[in-house]
């Protein structure tokens, strides 16, 4: 036992020292490679260096100014030092075994060197049991601590190689060199290999150039050549307007050079010493565009601006080769013209309608009539000391479109200026973009004044004018304001008026300045504007306002929303200018005067004509259409100063034609409704006849299905007998219907009694009055009993062709009565009327034609029949309105898929065929 015991530990031994040679050898390996990684690195380290240096001197754009033997060098420095660090790393020391135990001790930081250790063998003394067992004592410790042998980490000590970190700053270098080439980094590297000449450089290196002429000329930018097939230098000529903006751009601004001749100039913003001078696309000079959008690294390295004033060139080098010699011929930009068409008429209540043709090579921004010296006797005249308020000027309006061209006309209202009424010289003016003025020829005009009827206010106005026009009357009109004081019962009856010219008699006597001479002026204006209009000088003077602004917006072409706004300040001014004219005439109206007759021939304009009138002009503006809305704007304005002289009440009218105006307003009610009724007659009609068409078809649709429900309509007898009413089933469907029918039938015959009854009522009274009678009439009521039976009987198709008699023998009664009111009103004339034609109570005389309404409007050539609805616009406003709206309702009936055929055909006959 005793000796089979030593026996078994050295086999244990020799087996566990095997395991443990297996360990070491397979970390042996690892050390080895290791060591080899160690070796080699530092090489591939200086081989990777070399060619990010490369790269990044590649995209940098080195190689597109180097020359070709430059190129060359670079290329074979880099390829030869790439080559020997490759070699080097090659021939890197390849790792002895022991070295590897030796890299395996040094990891593992053991005393006895374990890993080397279990590789010694005892030299001496082998045979000695006293050395054999210390040695197998010094073999088991190792083999205890071969456990926590271990391999590290490669350390290739670079640092100590490189203490300037010269591999980092190679790698910033190239991720810089990566976005500055941009997509050019392909081209930028190959140019390094190419050796043949200078072609590298060309293909990389781009000029461009273009010509931005100034926006106010609606010119297209022009694009400059500056490319050549045979490589010289580009030679282009361009015609540009005058103020153009010429830019040259390069993609590198290395040795390139810009120089300006003739009228090429620096622009307005970089007009210092160094305006013309290339920098950097990343540094933009003043007035050239930024670099490029959305992160993207912009590649171009100069853009240069400069002015085109006249003719010039602008030469670009690069180095000392010329690449382009820009010539430019500068389009010079003329004066506008404006020219007077025929001489300046005076328009209503103060106003100067001027016609004057305005020219330009680009279109103006702006034109106004300019007031000069006074004339007398036909000849310009300076006065010893100036009036105290300048002369005046008024903005004119521009031709359509690009306002390069265009005749126009437009009303200067100067009727509240001192000015007025005065002999001046008058200029038209118009100016362009850039300030140039155009002049007309100078004529001399008489600013019209507005005309005022009440003698007080007349003199107010005229010592107002005195005083301005002539400072030096200043006593003078201060003794004519006392003059009017005397008998105050006679010319100021009126308190206010009568402290006011006290109040501006005493201010001008104790005025000393200017200032307080224009501030009597301007009271003596309010006093006869408030002697002249009462209250209504401040609504019109709003709702002029409101006109002069939305005037205003229209000439700039405002936006939308800003015409919107002033058309609505327009209508609340043209609001209240209306109700405080309607209260004034009622509070300046007699009493003990008879209403006018209104012409037979004349529309009276309603609130909602101007409404409709300024609803058409927003949409015009809206859609782009100014001439149509500045036109509809001078129409309204011409309405409105006509309103003046349209008032009611100056002619007095006798009782049988009130009586006649009577008759024909009952005529009018009276056709209004026949027309209402017959409508409603041909609707009852067809429901009739639909609803009778319907009944039939259920009719034979339950006879049909009454075989099938025969049982069950036996079990729910009884209780639909309880449940039921009278008239249920077909029968009492048709029962019901019928009922309705009669009913309707029965009414419509019960209104065309009444109606005719006024009718005949009508007659009478016209009898009595000593009219002379109407067939027309006659025959409508004929028509009227015989639409009432026919209504009785329920034949709707008779009853209809009956009201239509009774309307058109209504509409020959009105016509003939309007043909009494006319012979009348010509025998009063020719009796003597002091009011005849030509004299102010004659509303036609006051139109501005023959043919015009009292608002100046164009009346239509109609049948005086048809004169109400002209006189009251009829159920939906004028002629023209309801016309539309009754096409309008025919259209949409006839689409209509689910009305009968017969109607269908009816309202196709109504239609017109086009």
């Amino acid at each position: 036992m005793s000796e089979d015991a030593p026996g078994h530990a050295p086999a244990s031994n020799a087996d566990r020292a095997r395991l443990v040679a297996d360990r070491i050898g397979g970390l042996a390996r690892r050390a080895a490679l290791t060591l080899a990684w160690e070796r080699s690195w530092p090489w591939l380290a200086v081989a990777l260096t070399v060619a990010v240096v490369f790269l990044a001197v590649s995209w940098l754009g080195l190689w597109l100014v180097a020359p070709p033997w430059a190129r060359m060098l670079g290329v074979t420095v880099a390829a030869l030092a790439l080559l020997g660090a490759l070699a080097g790393a090659v021939r890197a020391p390849r790792p002895s075994w022991r070295e590897a135990l030796a890299r395996l001790d040094r990891d593992s930081d053991l005393a006895h060197r374990p890993a080397t250790a279990l590789t010694d063998e005892l030299a001496i003394n082998t045979a000695d049991p006293g050395t054999r067992a210390l040695w197998e004592a010094h073999r088991a410790r190792i083999l205890d601590s071969a456990s926590r042998i271990r391999v590290g980490a490669p350390s290739p000590r670079l640092a100590e190689r490189d203490p300037w970190a010269i591999r980092f700053g190679a790698a910033l270098a190239l991720i810089g060199a990566y976005f500055y080439a941009g997509p050019e980094r392909e081209a930028r590297l190959m140019a390094a290999f190419d050796w043949s000449g200078a072609s590298a450089h060309a293909a990389a290196f781009r000029l461009d150039g273009w010509i931005d002429p100034p926006g106010y000329t609606q010119v297209p930018p022009v694009l400059l050549d500056l490319k050549t097939a045979d490589g010289s230098a580009a030679t282009p000529k361009v015609r540009a307007p005058a103020g153009s903006t010429l830019v040259v751009r390069a993609s590198d601004a290395s040795g390139v050079t810009v120089t300006p001749s003739g009228g090429v100039t620096p622009p307005k913003e970089t007009a210092d010493a160094s305006a013309g001078k290339p920098q950097p696309a990343s540094k933009p000079q003043p007035g050239t565009k930024a670099g490029a959008k959305g992160g993207e690294a912009k590649t171009a390295g100069l853009e240069s601006r400069w002015t085109v004033t006249k003719d010039g060139t602008l030469t670009v080098k690069r180095g000392s080769a010329t690449l382009a010699s820009i010539a430019v011929t500068a389009i010079p930009d003329t004066p506008p013209a404006i020219t007077l068409i025929g001489e300046p008429v005076p328009a209503e209540r103060g106003g100067l309608s001027v016609s004057y043709e305005v020219k330009d090579d680009y279109g103006v921004v702006s034109a106004e009539a300019r007031f000069g010296r006074l004339v007398r006797n036909g000849q310009p005249v300076e006065p010893k000391r100036p009036p105290l308020a300048p002369a005046p000027q008024a903005a004119l309006g521009l031709p359509g479109g690009d306002n390069r061209e265009g005749e126009v006309r437009s009303t200067i209202d100067l009727s509240d200026h001192p000015w007025a009424g005065a002999r001046v010289e008058m200029t038209l003016v118009a100016k362009d973009e850039i300030g140039q003025e155009g002049h007309s020829a100078t004529i001399q005009v008489t600013l019209p004044q507005r005309p005022f009827t009440k003698p007080l206010a007349k003199a107010l106005v005229e010592q107002r004018r005195d005083l301005i026009m002539d400072p030096g009357s200043r006593k003078r009109v201060q003794e004519s304001l006392l003059d009017l004081l005397i008998a105050p019962e006679i010319f100021t009856p009126d308190a206010s008026i009568y402290l006011g010219l006290r109040t501006a008699s005493n201010r001008l006597r104790m005025s000393k300045t200017d200032g307080e001479m224009i501030a009597v002026a301007d009271l003596l204006w309010e006093m006869a504007l408030q002697i002249e209009d009462g209250d209504l000088s401040d609504a019109e003077k709003a709702l002029r306002q409101a006109q002069e602004n939305l005037k205003n917006a229209l000439d700039r072409g405002a936006t939308e929303d800003k015409l919107k706004r002033l058309t609505q300040d327009l209508r609340q001014a043209l609001d209240r200018y209306l109700r405080e004219y309607a209260e004034q005439m009622l509070k300046n109206r007699d009493p003990n005067q008879q209403q006018s007759r209104m012409d037979p021939n004349t529309r009276i304009l309603t609130p909602r004509d101007l409404k409709n009138m300024l609803d058409r002009m927003e949409e015009m503006a809206r859609k782009g259409d100014t001439e149509s809305a500045q036109r509809m704007l001078e129409q309204l304005k011409n309405i409105l100063n006509n309103l003046k002289t349209a008032r009611p009440g100056q002619r007095q009218m006798d009782q049988g034609q009130q009586q006649m105006e009577q008759a024909l307003d009952e005529l009018d009610k009276m056709t209004r409704d026949q027309q209402e009724l017959r409508d409603k007659t041909f609707r009852e009609g067809q429901r009739q006849r639909q609803m009778g068409r319907d009944g039939q078809q259920r009719q034979q649709g339950q006879q049909q299905s009454q075989r099938g429900q025969r049982g069950q309509r036996g079990q729910q007898g009884q209780q639909g007998q309880q449940q039921g009413e009278p008239g249920d089933g077909p029968e009492g469907d048709q029962m019901g219907q019928g009922e309705g029918d009669q009913q309707g039938m029965q009414g419509l015959g019960q209104r065309q009694q009444a109606l005719r009854e006024r009718l005949r009522e009508l007659q009478r009274q016209m009898r009595e009055n000593g009219m002379s009678g109407e067939q027309g009439l006659s025959d409508a009521e004929d028509a009227m009993r015989e639409a009432e039976g026919a209504l009785g009987r329920g034949e709707d198709s008779q009853a209809v062709e009956q009201q239509g008699r009774a309307l058109e023998g209504l509409r020959r009664g009105a016509q003939g009565l309007a043909q009494q009111m006319q012979q009348g009103d010509g025998n009063q004339q020719a009796e003597g009327d002091p009011n005849g034609p030509g004299q102010p109570g004659n509303r036609r005389s006051q139109a501005s034609e023959p043919n015009d309404d009292p608002l100046g409007r164009p009346t239509p050539t109609t049948e005086a029949g048809d004169r109400s609805k002209f006189r009251r616009g009829g159920k939906g406003g004028t002629l023209e309105q309801r016309a539309r709206e009754v096409m309008d309702e025919l259209r949409r009936r006839l689409g209509d898929p689910n009305r009968p055929q017969e109607e269908l055909d009816y309202l196709q006959r109504l239609l017109p065929v086009n």
